[in-house]
């Protein structure tokens, strides 16, 4: 039976208001507060194909969906039919207050923004993707408060501007998880007699505990010195301290209630051996803190009247993280990965900024390079108990490119942009990765053995893999956006306005959508166009749009399915989309 329902819609609801006070020719006081409401039933996903894993045949997608005379409802994902069988939410509300003021001191200007934000977010999903009561629930809502004060002090004369500020910050997470085990789960992920028995982990129950805590503070500089009229110099420095600390608890029950203890012999207790593979409790308590010093340093040089050529070398950071949502655990079933270290990140870049024919075009070009020491990368484990995807440390990646954009306005009824990009962005080292589908799922291979093929079902499936030198998930190697619009003066409504029509667009080269690169994940290029016409004049603006105007077929995720079984689900782009915008300015 299906809902024959719509999901993955939108059911968006968004306030924001600002008011701005000037007591005084040198004093502003802004304040601003927004709120958003997102109410929609998200996110399912939809079959999209089967790799072959390491697991036994009998014990992979094709074969058990037989054994329960299952057929999932389309194999054609752009169909767009799906029958998973689980709650679905992705609410959310965001919202804040922030008051801004601005006052002018000693020549320069002080500026203090002081603000206040919360998010409640209430993921539920159905993390089997099938129409089969493999997982029943799986839902992880947390609630984030977070506060923020910045005291910025900025000074421009002749020669020198400069920018001094203070910056802190403290935020603190709470969330309640839980994940359902359902009466198909023993058949998917059990073997032998235990297969069999519906029992074992129907019912099985994981519900989580945690917080965490974050703390944040910087002293930060920025300088900016005019050599000559030609010659720019801009150095900056920022010292950073944090402190991170959090909680983590999991508490396991069976299906008949009573809590779950592991390890389990498997000799003597069989079933709880079996429970505790799927689900074990754990409690973890993480803290730690760690100050940073990172600079940056901007040489710009004017060419050339319209020509500006510029360098910069940034030494950055980004700040250790704390794991503590059903990680992957080692023999003994305590959890791994709890604490990631912080990146240390070395960018480069040099470039040229041009514009021409009397300033009704501008060309820009970059080339850039970055690399990552203890690079945090998202990974997913094919183990039952992990959750979800997961921090962990590469031990280095480079991102390196070409950026270019071109911009045209030769009158004030036309005007059309190209941008283009090139990026190399790969894992230079990264020696213990959880392994992608197809080197999954076997048994864990032993001193002496050696892991079997790629995708044949019952070989040996190594620990981990090196998947160094190879792509970053998410990244095309080639994009381009590009757009152009032509307007006319016109009076319609005894209104005098411009009627105008555009289109816009993007192009991107394949990408690979698991952390841990696998043919079965390598998401294929695709362009998108998008149209539109209107009519508008200095208060207000109306326009019919048709997006994905060419009605292309992509995907903007694909996803593994835990257990490697093979299953490949994925989310699906908008079809082509009608719709009509009005707006108002009063």
């Amino acid at each position: 039976m299906t809902s024959q329902q719509w999901i993955n819609a939108q059911d968006n609801l968004g306030l924001r208001a600002q008011l701005l006070f000037q007591p005084t020719e040198g004093l502003s006081i802004t304040l601003s507060g927004d709120y958003s409401k997102q109410d929609a039933e998200c996110c399912g996903t939809v079959f999209v194909r089967v790799g072959t894993t390491q697991r036994a045949l009998a014990r992979q997608y094709e074969a058990l969906a037989a054994a329960q005379n299952y057929q999932v409802v389309s194999r054609n994902p752009f169909d767009r039919l799906t029958d998973i069988d689980a709650n679905l939410n992705a609410g959310n509300k965001i919202g804040g207050v922030s008051a801004k003021l601005k006052w002018d001191v000693g020549g320069g200007t002080l500026t203090s923004v002081t603000a206040w934000r919360f998010w409640d977010w209430k993921p539920e999903n159905d993390r089997d993707f099938t129409g089969l009561p493999i997982v029943s629930r799986s839902q992880n809502p947390s609630q984030q408060d977070q506060y923020s004060q910045e005291f910025r002090y900025s000074y421009s004369g002749k020669k020198v501007d400069f920018v001094l500020g203070l910056f802190g910050f403290k935020q603190r997470i709470d969330t309640q998880g839980l994940e359902q085990q359902g009466a198909a789960s023993s058949r998917w992920n059990l073997t032998g007699a235990l297969a069999n028995d519906p029992s074992v982990l129907n019912g099985l129950t994981a519900r989580n505990t945690q917080w965490l805590k974050a703390t944040s503070a910087a002293l930060f500089g920025q300088l900016s010195w005019k050599v000559t009229d030609e010659l720019t110099i801009q150095p900056g420095a920022r010292l950073n301290y944090d402190k991170k600390s959090g909680f983590y608890r999991r508490v396991v029950t069976t299906g008949t209630g009573a809590l779950l203890s592991c390890p389990q012999p498997a000799a003597t207790n069989p079933v709880g051996a079996a429970q505790c593979g799927v689900f074990s409790p754990q409690t973890s308590a993480p803290s730690d803190s760690a100050w940073n010093f990172t600079y940056d340093f901007n040489v710009n040089y004017k060419l050339a009247p319209g020509i500006l050529a510029y360098a910069t070398y940034a030494k950055s950071f980004k700040t250790f993280g704390i794991n503590q949502n059903g990680l992957p655990t080692d023999a003994a079933g305590n959890p791994l990965q709890s604490d990631i270290k912080p990146e240390s990140v070395n960018s480069f870049e040099v470039g040229l900024k041009t514009q021409f024919w009397d300033r009704k075009a501008t060309f820009n070009v970059a080339a850039f390079r970055t690399d990552i020491k203890n690079y945090q990368a998202t990974v997913t484990n094919g183990q039952l108990g992990v959750l979800r995807g997961y921090l962990a440390n590469a031990g280095k990646v480079r991102s390196q490119g070409i950026e270019t954009d071109f911009s045209i306005r030769p009158s004030e009824r036309f005007n059309a942009y190209v941008n283009g990009a090139y990026t190399d962005a790969k894992y230079v080292r990264f020696v213990d990765a959880p392994c992608p589908p197809e080197l999954a799922g076997g048994t864990t291979v032993g001193a002496g053995q050696t892991p079997g093929a790629p995708g044949v079902p019952g070989s040996l499936s190594p620990a981990n893999c090196n998947i160094s030198g190879q792509r970053l998930p998410g990244v095309s190697k080639y994009s381009v956006s590009y757009g152009a619009e032509v307007n006319a003066p016109i009076e319609l409504l005894d209104k005098e306005g411009l009627i105008y029509f555009g289109v816009d667009g993007q192009y991107r080269s394949n990408f690979q959508s698991n952390p841990s690169p696998s043919r079965y994940t390598l998401v294929n290029g695709y362009n998108i166009t998008n149209f539109r016409a209107g009519f508008r004049t200095e208060s207000f603006d109306i326009f019919g749009w048709v997006r994905n105007a060419f009605d292309t077929n992509y995907f903007e995720l694909l996803q593994t399915a835990p257990s490697n079984t093979g299953l490949i689900a994925g989310q699906t782009g908008d079809p082509r989309t009608f719709g009509a915008t009005i707006k108002a300015t009063f």
